[in-house]
């Protein structure tokens, strides 16, 4: 009898289709896993963000006097160096007093003059009072005589005539006494002009500090008025109270206030910051009368930044020796806000990319618009999440609106946030070190 036939199993099936799908899986992940673009990721977290403006300037002392000549003449004497400390009220310099005092003297002799012309006038006026006495009594007699018929009427006429002249001759000395005394005051004024002119031969140090710059020697001519600044002879600095002056950009200057805090860096003490506060924003441009309306030149304006003598009194260690020189290249980071608790990412992981609206706009011929986007993980691609972001610091920025604290966001790399990824991209998440090992590789 013949052997009935036997048909495959079953089992042999099942594991067969298995097999074929296992097969399947492990090709569709090896293709994902091809397309699959690698990429660090962080959670969104709160973090203070500190939103800051740089600038670079140079050191200055926050007072500092240049002191000029008054008067013209020769230096006889220059009593000090520069570097020199100097205290308020030290003889600093002389200048030849000889010709000014022989001014005074002219003055004083001028003023001498004016008095006895004074004194002159006022005899003059005794004088005539005695007469007008003599004349008023004349006039009275012969009035008596005139009523009484003794004299003619022409007679008194002549003698009244006599009697009004010497008064309408005090009235002229009156004035001549007033115009004297005029010629008194001015000239005492002039003698005490030239005098101020003589004591400012000798010219005294304003305030305490540091000579920091001598700008004449003895034995060089200065010229000096009182209408007009005269020659610069030095300039006396208090380096006890330093500022840093700095130039920002037009694009950031809005966002400064006085009271502003800075960290400030000197190139002359590396790896030190000092404290600052923000004392002056410049309201005009710096260069602004020569420069060109239609300039590309770049716009700045000047902030002053006075520094804390907190921040450096360990370097005061000589009170003659100030640890600061003006003109020192300095930096600074200023403050401009503050947020606590703000959700934020890396810089790197918020991305522009345009308007959904951006073809009917460029048809209407409006401008295009960009909107800020982050790549939220979602399993193993991305969602592309429209957020708007706040302040920024020099690593993270806030966000917010269109994130949650603890979502997983792309940020790294640069160019796969900006060019590569698309709502939906397979993305393979890995560990900063290896993710720039391979860059690195390649």
């Amino acid at each position: 009898m013949a052997k009935k036939k036997k048909g495959i199993s079953p089992i042999i099936w099942i594991v067969g289709l298995l097999l074929i799908a296992t097969a399947l899986i492990v090709i569709f992940r090896k293709d994902n896993k091809a397309k699959a673009v690698r990429v660090l990721l962080e959670a969104a977290e709160k973090r203070q963000i500190v939103e800051s403006v740089y600038a670079s300037g140079k050191l200055f002392p926050a007072t500092e006097v240049e002191i000029t000549s008054n008067v013209s003449g020769t230096i006889v004497e220059l009593l000090v160096e520069e570097g020199e400390n100097v205290k308020e009220g030290q003889l600093l310099a002389k200048i030849d007093p000889e010709a000014l005092a022989s001014v005074v003297e002219r003055a004083s002799a001028s003023a001498k003059s004016a008095r006895a012309q004074l004194g002159n006038i006022k005899a003059q006026k005794d004088q005539l009072l005695v007469q007008l006495a003599q004349a008023k009594a004349n006039y009275d007699r012969n009035k008596t005589l005139f009523d009484e018929g003794v004299i003619s009427k022409a007679e008194l006429e002549t003698i009244e005539t006599s009697f009004r002249s010497t008064e309408a001759n005090i009235a002229a000395l009156d004035e001549s006494i007033r115009s004297a005394k005029f010629n008194v005051e001015s000239a005492d004024a002039t003698v005490r002009e030239q005098q101020k002119n003589l004591s400012q031969t000798s010219i005294f140090a304003p305030m305490s500090g540091v000579v920091s710059k001598l700008y004449k020697k003895q034995g060089e001519q200065v010229v000096g008025t009182i209408q007009m600044a005269g020659t610069p002879i030095l300039k006396i600095s208090n380096l006890s109270s330093i500022e840093v002056r700095v130039d920002v950009n037009e694009r950031d200057i809005l966002q400064l206030n006085r009271g502003d805090s800075a960290d400030i860096e000197l190139d002359a003490y590396p790896n030190r910051k000092f404290l600052g506060l923000v004392t002056h924003i410049a309201n005009t441009a710096t260069g602004l009368s020569t420069m060109a309306l239609t300039s590309d030149q770049v716009t700045n304006f000047e902030v002053r930044i006075l520094m804390s003598q907190e921040s450096y009194k360990d370097l005061q260690l000589d009170p003659n020796k100030p640890p600061f020189r003006a003109g020192l290249s300095a930096s600074a980071e200023i403050r401009t806000n503050s947020i606590s608790n703000a959700l934020s990412l890396p810089i790197a992981a918020v991305t522009s990319r345009e308007d959904e609206q951006a073809e009917e706009q460029l048809k209407k011929g409006e401008e295009i618009g960009l909107k800020e986007y982050v790549f939220v993980q979602m399993a193993d691609s991305v969602r592309l999440q429209e957020v708007q972001t706040g302040i920024q610091d020099d690593r993270y920025i806030q966000i917010t609106k269109g994130l949650k604290t603890g979502e997983q966001v792309v940020v790294a790399p640069f160019d796969a946030i900006s060019k590569k990824l698309e709502q939906g991209s397979i993305i393979e998440a890995v560990a900063e070190k290896e993710l720039y090992q391979k860059t690195k590789e390649k």
